[in-house]
């Protein structure tokens, strides 16, 4: 599970400069805003769900390897697929209503940001480790 953390804190670090990035950008683009604060949400939206999804999976193994060996593991009721749909379509949601300041387009485009950020850096990491 260590590595988990280790490539969650990688892919924050990564996502905190890439926000940093938008917010610079955004301030000095007046007309790109819209596109950019969708973006910004998204990939909040994505981060968070990374995050609440990790935390599952630490929680779930954690209970797995607390079971003694001879007892099937305690049910769990799942890795919060819900949850993290509704973070989602939150995020939608607040695209829909304020179109005029947020873009729908970018925030769905912004959900896949820490789903290819761990990819990449995941990528990178066995590149590394092969050498």
């Amino acid at each position: 599970m260590n590595d988990l953390s280790a490539h969650l804190k990688t892919v924050q670090n990564v996502f905190l400069f890439f926000l940093s990035f938008c917010l610079a950008v955004w301030a000095i683009f007046v007309d790109y805003r819209p596109y950019l604060a969708g973006l910004m949400l998204g990939s909040a939206a994505s981060m968070i769900n990374a995050r609440y999804l990790a935390w599952k999976i630490r929680k779930l193994s954690e209970k797995v390897i607390a079971a003694p060996s001879e007892q099937k593991p305690p049910r769990q009721a799942g890795i919060g697929f819900l949850t993290r749909a509704a973070i989602a379509g939150l995020a939608g949601l607040v695209a829909v209503r304020y179109p005029q300041h947020v873009a729908l387009a970018t925030t769905v485009a912004g959900y896949f940001f820490a789903q290819l950020a761990t990819l990449v850096l995941g990528i990178i990491s066995i590149k590394r480790s092969n050498k």
